[in-house]
């Protein structure tokens, strides 16, 4: 007799998993936009203005809980993701809301708590992760439009707000209500719902538009600091030529799933998708539309205003994504699980996303997408307890082998074991570090002005020229290597240095991921 869990039972376990996660999985900072909003939102309830023209300091969403967590239980960046995780608890709990059937829950949660880059990004401080709640929201608020229309639309409208303070992606969304208010027009079904959205847009907008009017003079400041964000890099296309733009709306999409396990999450998806699209069902209708919204956008929109130039599909941009195909999974896993001859079809397409990874060289997913195609297409129904038993296990078995990879590569203690040991040393005056980690001293030494002023960035060179420190100490964190390679010249451009200047080396501590030196003239 099988054990299957109630609703109750279903959010307790998908909970603790995340809240598991949460502790174990942590692997430090990114040293990166994480750290802007750790002390943005700390700034904040310190009570500093830090309201300005830089486009992420109107992400008011991105900081603000964030901010309080560190205000009352001190600054650390451990505390400032607990909202991250309470947004994903949320998220879990409104997945589970909009589904009826236990069978659909399982598998909706399942698959909401058990994606590599969607976990990697829980114990972290960015406005993506809170941002997967209010995504979930507003097409879970849709589901009530005619038995709940004034409260469903004002849900839908605040969502919408308060996910575009927190980051501008939200947008993607912008033309779900309008897209469904065709629809429901063209199938003459009641639209007091979309009388009482466009009453609350037009409050609320008026209410944001207003502020920023008030405090700035222009309505559209917020835009327009977004549109002037923009910024050429390697991870932009326009500047490169059409080639490139070509190449990403073609190519890199699809390799990008591959690469970043979003393709079996997509492919399971299309039957929710049939069921909502074709069928018109209830709650995959909705979330279908929504997913159409999030992917075009995710395609084809820029990132700018002025010229033509999408936005590079980062995975952690994508994780917005996640509960809404977590929920056109449960929705539809009898015909990618239970029925056979549809079950092998997605097996099939599963196995197109392998041949995709071969091909750029991703074998490590290739070899997954395989296992889990073959599941698909050669289990059947008779043995359905076996091929339940192995997509769970693989499920669990990727987050474990990626949570292990990171840790393995990042080694986040012992660089701020290293890092302490370094700083707290009584001769240690200057203590040269990798940039982004110079970058993030006020976090990683938080409420320690003094020993954070003694770290120097690697590539200051000609400030260190003309400071000439008789002793100093060298602390290279090797995780660049993986994470920021563009800093590598400024360690040899240094190395070199040292020597020109006439330092010895008067000891050496060297460890796979960091090293540290000690320099004399002496």
């Amino acid at each position: 007799m099988s054990f299957t869990p109630n609703q109750n039972q279903i959010l307790l376990i998908g909970s603790s998993l995340l809240v598991a996660f949460w502790i174990f999985g942590y692997d430090g900072i990114t040293f990166s936009d994480d750290i802007y909003y750790i002390l943005t939102g700390h700034a904040f309830w310190n009570g500093e203005n830090v309201l300005n023209s830089y486009h992420f300091s109107s992400r008011f969403g991105s900081y603000f809980l964030s901010g309080l967590a560190t205000k009352l239980l001190g600054l650390n960046d451990r505390f400032a993701s607990l909202p991250t995780l309470l947004a994903y608890v949320f998220s879990l709990f409104v997945i589970i809301k909009s589904l009826k059937l236990r069978q659909q829950q399982i598998w909706a949660s399942a698959f909401f708590v058990t994606h590599i880059y969607f976990l990697h990004f829980l114990p972290k401080v960015y406005p993506d992760g809170l941002l997967v709640f209010w995504i979930v929201l507003i097409p879970f608020a849709s589901i009530y439009r005619t038995l709940k229309p004034i409260l469903s639309a004002f849900i839908l409208v605040l969502a919408m707000l308060i996910g575009f303070m927190t980051k501008e992606t939200i947008i993607y969304l912008f033309p779900f209500p309008v897209i469904l208010f065709l629809l429901d027009w063209k199938g003459r079904k009641p639209v007091k719902f979309h009388l009482w959205v466009g009453l609350f847009s037009v409050i609320l907008g008026s209410l944001y538009l207003g502020y920023y009017w008030y405090v700035f003079g222009d309505a559209f400041y917020r835009i327009n600091t977004v549109n002037a964000g923009h910024y050429i890099s390697e991870f932009t296309y326009n500047d490169k030529g059409w080639q490139s733009v070509l190449k990403r709306l073609t190519i890199i999409p699809m390799v990008t799933f591959v690469e970043r396990s979003y393709w079996i999450w997509l492919i399971l998806a299309i039957p929710g998708m049939y069921l909502g699209l074709v069928k018109k069902q209830k709650v995959a209708f909705e979330y279908s539309l929504a997913l159409i919204c999030l992917l075009l956008g995710f395609w084809f929109m820029t990132t700018n205003l002025g010229f033509y130039n999408p936005i590079y599909l980062n995975p952690r941009h994508l994780i917005i994504l996640i509960p809404i195909l977590a929920v056109l999974i449960g929705f539809g896993w009898k015909y990618w699980l239970e029925k056979n001859v549809s079950s092998t079809y997605f097996g099939i397409a599963i196995l197109l996303g392998a041949a995709i990874g071969f091909i750029v060289g991703d074998y490590k997913n290739s070899a997954f997408l395989i296992v889990f195609g073959c599941a698909l297409i050669f289990i059947g129904k008779s043995k359905l307890w076996l091929k339940k038993s192995l997509i769970c296990c693989m499920l669990l078995i990727a987050v474990i082998l990626s949570f292990q990879y990171q840790r393995q590569l990042k080694n986040y203690p012992k660089f701020m074991q290293e890092l302490q040991t370094a700083v707290a040393s009584p001769d240690q005056k200057i203590l040269v570090v990798n940039n982004f980690v110079h970058f993030s001293r006020e976090v990683l030494l938080p409420n320690d002005s003094i020993n954070q002023e003694k770290l120097f960035a690697i590539e200051e060179i000609k400030k260190f020229e003309n400071l000439v420190p008789d002793d100093f100490g060298l602390l290279i964190y090797n995780y660049y290597k993986h994470a920021y390679p563009q800093e590598g010249p400024d360690v040899e451009a240094f190395l070199e240095l040292t020597e020109k200047m006439g330092y010895k080396i008067t000891e050496k501590k060297e460890s796979q991921w960091v090293v540290f030196y000690s320099f004399s003239k002496n």
